[in-house]
């Protein structure tokens, strides 16, 4: 399973992206002193399964750094410094939502389906087919080789033997999505290698098309590896939920 950590950077994300994002989202609604910041922060990173820890003098170098990039700024209240957006901190956020916000949505929609499909082992066709960069991001947020591995053991469970071809093509009505052509057959190759499917060529004498089938150990595994895909799209859709929903606070 991919680090979200590595995963946003894809998307054009890092983890301190993330923390600035939270902090303005914060100030936005509500002017808040450095403590105030510190305690929602750390709310927030508690429905984050994805973030690190974040701690209270990381989170004051951080309102720091926003506020020497002249993203806030403070007055005085007595001893307290109550910090809040200025003009350049609210383009900021409005930047974010404009460049991440739609691309965040749609890769929750088709991790979404991907969920509804593994859950319910029923081809669901996902409509919209997801943009180049979508599709590259994608291949980067989720387990690849997972998804390839349930969805070969699948089709080869419910319909029988198969060519490796038209495996290939009807991923992308399964998922809105194809992958990499030469990734694909190395793992069906690798399926083989386990002992996971067995092939055999069509024609011997051609050796065009091979023909690929499950084995008694593809079947036994293949609850499991279920439930690992499952719980894996669902982290995944989790995490993209909890940046949508990040963004969303600051509309």
């Amino acid at each position: 399973m991919p680090e979200m950590s590595d995963s946003l950077k894809k998307i054009g994300l890092t983890q301190k992206d993330v923390l600035y994002l939270i902090i303005l989202q914060i100030i936005n609604n509500t002017p808040a002193h450095a403590a105030e910041i510190h305690r929602l922060v750390s709310e927030y990173s508690r429905k984050d399964k994805f973030g690190p820890t974040r701690s209270r003098t990381y989170i004051y170098k951080t309102i720091e750094e926003l506020r020497e990039t002249h993203l806030i700024q403070f007055q005085k209240d007595g001893r307290k410094k109550i910090f809040y957006l200025t003009e350049q901190g609210a383009e900021n956020l409005k930047d974010y939502r404009k460049k991440i916000y739609p691309t965040l949505i749609t890769l929750a929609k088709i991790t979404e389906h991907m969920k509804t499909i593994i859950s319910s082992q029923t081809l669901i066709p996902f409509g919209t087919e997801p943009s180049s960069q979508e599709k590259r991001y994608l291949s980067k947020l989720v387990n690849v080789k997972g998804l390839i591995r349930w969805y070969t053991l699948h089709r080869l469970i419910q319909e029988g033997p198969l060519h490796g071809g038209p495996l290939y093509k009807e991923m992308n009505i399964w998922f809105g999505w194809m992958n990499n052509h030469g990734y694909f057959y190395q793992v069906l190759r690798e399926l083989d290698n386990d002992g996971l499917v067995s092939s055999t060529w069509l024609d011997d004498d051609t050796r065009v098309h091979r023909i690929y089938q499950i084995s008694d150990c593809g079947k036994t595994k293949f609850n499991l590896i279920s439930k690992q895909m499952e719980s894996h799209i669902n982290d995944v859709h989790q995490a993209l939920r909890f940046m949508i929903q990040q963004i969303d606070h600051t509309s």
